[in-house]
Order: C-alpha cells, then structure tokens, then sequence
C-alpha cells in the first residue's frame, strides 16, 4: 500500500515538473512560427508575392524570449561561392530567460507558391 502511494507522489511531481517545461518550448516554437508567418504576410503585400514559411524545425533549443523576436532576412550559401543559394529567415532572441542561452537564432524555410526555396528577394 505504501508502494502504491509513494508511486501516485512520484508521478504526480513528475507531472508537475514535465508538462510546463513541455509547454513551455511549444509556445516558443508557436511564435517563432508566427513571427514568421507575420513577416511573410507583410512581405507579400508590400511585394505582391504569395511566399509561405515552413514550420521552425523542433530540432533548435529555443527558450522562452524577455525581448521581441527579431526577423530578417537570411542568405544561406549552399557551398562554394560560385554555388547557388537560397533565402530564408532568420528569428533571434536577444535576451532568454534561460542562464545557458542567452541569446539564440533559429531559421525558417521560406518558400514560393510551387513549393520551390526562394532564390532572390527585392
């Protein structure tokens, strides 16, 4: 019986530790994401395009932001200079609230409306 109660403890602070810290990189990914999406959406209005970002890869540490995202846009060499390259955007974090990254980038595929990475912007 004692066994059972100090398992239902355990998992109940297990609980309680695990969901807001898996919550918490959820939001982030969410609004890097809409960051992004705010952006392009400006972007094809002023530019008249019909440009659209892929979702932020879940592969970046990306803690919760004191400051505003920054967005701009980023020129990703695919190689040697004479190589093509490609466009997308790149969000920061100035000031996280974590001690061990302070400050983080991360970047966002932007592609055309063929679904093709985008090779110049104006």
């Amino acid at each position: 019986m004692k066994k059972i109660r100090l398992l239902k403890y355990i998992i109940a602070i297990l609980t309680v530790i695990t969901i807001p810290f898996a919550q918490a990189h959820v939001v982030i990914y969410n609004e890097i994401d809409n960051k992004a999406a705010e952006f392009i959406a400006t972007y094809n209005q002023e530019h008249h395009t019909n440009l659209h970002t892929i979702e932020v890869s879940r592969k970046y540490y990306a803690p919760r932001c004191l400051l505003p995202l920054k967005v701009k846009w980023h020129k990703i060499h695919l190689g040697l200079k004479n190589l093509p390259h490609r466009y997308g955007l790149s969000i920061s974090c100035e000031k996280s609230i974590s001690s061990n990254h302070r400050k983080w980038k991360v970047y966002v595929d932007v592609r055309n409306e063929q679904g093709n990475s985008i090779q110049s912007i104006d």
